[in-house]
């Protein structure tokens, strides 16, 4: 029995014990205050900044395309040529590629996508040398993401979670293939959460359920007018009061009740597209923010902070438009170039001949005659003279298989490799001025503590960021204790210390405390369900597991939970949670030898020596 103990005890903290290095921090019952989860008036939340706009409050609510459409019949129309207008949507399997395949070789699974009725789905399936099914995955398609241009993404909901397909069309080959970030052996499958910061790129309108990770309400699929102009309810009322009272609400010919991006600063244009099209190393949220607060017409650092290494390389990231723009010394130099030059939401058509049409932006300000490449030479470079060839190059980017415009207008050298793991020194992408010096510490914190997950850093390199880390939050701590998110942080950062007596303390000051973002809170409830199990609290790190398997769709909180049945003698709850485990990754060493030891404990050594073998040729192939 002792043997089976030791052995469950070891598969439970593994997780734990690969990811924590030893450390050195004050003993937690020393500096701990009595009354931590209290609330203090000393540092209210960031002020939001003041707009001339009425509907940037949390007062004003989302009304829908239909409500916009019908008196906004031609920029309606219009809209429905961009990409935007196919972000997200329900699946319709007679519009998608035809049934294929393919063979992954990193991971040495194949992969079919074939319809069934009224259902695209979608099948991962892995075999060893003697045709012996080590897996399958055989699931139906919900949305669709992404407008085609490039890629067709799709997305599936198990139990109301959202996760992403490892399969994807793309356009360029016309093939299917594995999806970008999946081209490795031991890949996340069908478990790779959808979490609000991608759906929210994506989706009109959305909503996390409750303190759910990744279950949404999608009210609205494809990014709507209200993404841009923000939320109608006050517009929508006014105009069908007939327009009174008119002082109130209309400041010159200027309708205040809704956003119009054309009358916005630069800046605040800037962060309208910097919603999506900006994404530094890392993303923190300011104290009390979460993803889907942002609201057109206000900054965006109003509500996050991007953040990037000091210096990098010129590998492009897709979504690093913002930030490449500007980098150029024709937006430095100009006062009001913006991402509306070149990129009209409303355009009445697509431009018939893009080249001609993008040259002509660009010969707006500047002469033909100061280009330094003689004619000749231009034409044999490019045949349509086109400007952007040279000065905003298509390269490749972090997506495999897709190359995108760079955004950095100038004179491109051949890319210089970025910055080694080393380099660790983050600096935020916007201006912060307007937060305080605690503030910033707190944001700083947080984004060295995702850096840890963000690059492959050596131990040393993770002790370091693990250090600044811990300096910055515990320095923040003191003047606000009360703040979720940096708690939750501190419970990681001890739990990677090998202090997990201070890191559950921690976690229960974070449930507690306010301000506590759904991905913060699962953190906190993961740190108790560890750390109770190096303390053999079983009991306590079931209610943990428990509350997280509502929070999110993942194996390892089943197998974490279904373990700690095991030690709790409960077997018929721990062969259910370890079975549910294995529906979500059946790739999982972990979780086949879980059901070995219960099997073991069963008395069917069949079923043991099958789950044990299974274990053993999956770590054996590279597959956990």
């Amino acid at each position: 029995m002792h043997r089976f103990t030791s052995t469950t005890r070891w598969a439970i903290a593994m997780t734990l014990a690969a990811a924590a290095a030893v450390g050195g921090v004050r003993w937690w019952q020393q500096r701990l205050p009595r009354d931590a989860g209290a609330p203090t008036d000393r540092f209210p939340l960031p002020p939001l900044s003041k707009s001339p706009f009425l509907n940037t409050g949390p007062e004003a609510s989302y009304v829908g395309i239909n409500a916009c459409k019908g008196c906004h019949h031609d920029e309606h129309r219009s809209y429905l040529l961009t990409a935007h207008s196919r972000s997200l949507s329900d699946l319709d399997p007679n519009a998608e590629p035809p049934d294929g395949g393919f063979q992954h070789k990193p991971s040495a699974r194949s992969y079919r996508v074939y319809r069934e009725g009224q259902q695209l789905r979608h099948e991962e399936l892995l075999r060893d040398r003697d045709g012996r099914e080590i897996l399958r995955l055989d699931l139906p398609i919900r949305y669709l993401i992404g407008s085609g241009r490039f890629t067709r993404s799709y997305l599936v909901e198990i139990d109301g979670f959202l996760v992403e397909s490892p399969i994807t069309w793309y356009a360029s080959r016309q093939a299917w293939d594995i999806s970008p970030g999946y081209d490795f052996p031991g890949h996340m499958s069908f478990e790779r959460p959808i979490m609000t910061a991608c759906i929210v790129c994506h989706a009109g309108h959305v909503e996390p359920q409750g303190n759910a990770v990744h279950r949404f309400t999608i009210h609205e699929a494809a990014i709507g007018c209200e993404r841009c102009h923000g939320p109608g309810s006050v517009h929508v009322d006014f105009r069908r009061a007939g327009n009174s009272p008119a002082g109130k609400l209309l400041a010159g010919d200027d309708d205040r009740t809704i956003v119009n991006p054309g009358k916005l600063s630069r800046s605040d244009l800037e962060s309208l597209c910097a919603d999506c099209h900006l994404n530094g190393l890392v993303t923190t949220f300011v104290r009390g923010r979460r993803e889907t607060d942002y609201r057109p017409g206000m900054p965006l650092s109003d509500y996050r902070i991007d953040y990037r290494v000091d210096t990098e390389g010129e590998k492009m990231t897709v979504v690093g438009h913002v930030e490449q723009l500007r980098q150029s010394a024709c937006y430095q130099k100009s006062t009001d170039l913006s991402c509306l030059t070149c990129h009209d939401p409303h355009a009445a058509a697509r431009p018939k001949d893009p080249v001609a049409f993008h040259r002509q932006k660009c010969l707006s300000c500047h002469s033909i005659e100061a280009c330094r490449l003689a004619p000749a030479q231009r034409l044999k470079k490019d045949a349509t003279d086109n400007c952007i060839a040279c000065h905003m190059p298509r390269g490749d980017t972090d997506i495999p298989h897709v190359a995108f415009t760079h955004h950095r207008i100038g004179r491109h050298a051949p890319a210089k490799p970025g910055n080694p793991p080393g380099a660790t020194k983050l600096v935020p992408i916007s201006d912060i001025s307007h937060l305080g010096d605690v503030d910033r510490k707190r944001n700083l914190g947080l984004a060295y503590l995702l850096t840890l997950d963000a690059r492959s850093l050596s131990p040393a390199q993770n002790d370091m960021l693990r250090t600044r880390a811990r300096t910055l939050l515990e320095e923040v701590e003191k003047a606000i204790p009360h703040d979720g998110d940096t708690l939750a942080a501190q419970a990681i950062i001890s739990l990677r210390d090998q202090r997990h007596q201070q890191a559950v303390a921690y976690a229960e000051r974070a449930l507690r405390a306010e301000h506590l973002r759904a991905e913060a809170r699962a953190d906190a409830l993961l740190v108790i369900a560890n750390g109770s199990v190096l303390d053999r609290d079983y009991q306590r790190a079931i209610d943990a597991a428990g509350e997280l398997t509502k929070l999110r769709l993942y194996s390892e909180d089943w197998r974490l939970l279904g373990m700690c049945y095991l030690e709790e003698k409960q077997t018929a709850k721990a062969e259910a949670a370890l079975r549910r485990a294995l529906t979500i990754r059946p790739s999982s060493p972990d979780i086949h030898r879980g059901l070995a030891i219960l099997h073991e404990r069963l008395g069917n050594r069949r079923l043991a020596k099958e789950h044990a073998d299974k274990a053993q040729w999956l770590i054996a192939n590279g597959q956990q």
